[in-house]
């Protein structure tokens, strides 16, 4: 048994798939050539049954998930959370009380970013009253921990504590705390 999701599907097999690309470039004679190989996020084909009076219903969260690009969790043999469902073979043929699946899913390898505001649930930005008290800045070309250090006699240790950012990447345009 596992979960895609809310979804329970009987799996009777599971396989991963693991691949790299190699980016291949045409020469004058011979066999083109290759710089770089780029790794693929894994993929997941899941075979089983969607079974009882709610496969139907099961079928169409599936399908919802392909059309929609819904980030959902896989649980069976294997654990992968993350995951985006590429695609749903359906068979009602094999059994009577349900459908036999075939389903591809992808894992994701989200970015991550200091500097990423978040959001509430309303879709409103937070406000913390560290954004409301001291002096704000737009980061410009050049600026740096140094040099608003100089201009607004702040220690650097206290604006790395204020802005969080690396020293070689800070990012323009961003809104940092100088005093």
């Amino acid at each position: 048994m596992g979960k895609l999701g809310s979804v329970s599907i009987v799996n009777m097999n599971e396989s991963e798939v693991t691949a790299a690309e190699a980016t291949q470039y045409p020469v004058e004679q011979g066999t083109p050539i290759s710089d770089h190989v780029q790794v693929q996020n894994k993929t997941l084909s899941i075979t089983g049954f969607l079974l009882g009076s709610s496969a139907e219903q099961d079928y169409l969260k599936i399908h919802d998930f392909v059309q929609k690009g819904t980030v959902v969790t896989w649980r069976g043999r294997v654990y992968f959370h993350d995951v985006l469902v590429n695609s749903i073979i359906k068979d009602y043929d094999t059994i009577e009380n349900g459908m036999a699946v075939t389903i591809s899913i992808t894992t994701l390898r989200r970015a991550s970013s200091p500097w990423v505001q978040k959001k509430t649930s309303s879709g409103k930005k937070q406000t913390t009253s560290k954004s409301q008290a001291g002096t704000w800045i737009t980061v410009k070309k050049g600026d740096c921990y140094w040099k608003w250090w100089k201009q607004y006699g702040t220690s650097i240790a206290q604006l790395r504590s204020w802005n969080k950012w690396p020293d070689r990447k800070i990012p323009i345009g961003a809104r940092a705390r100088v005093k």
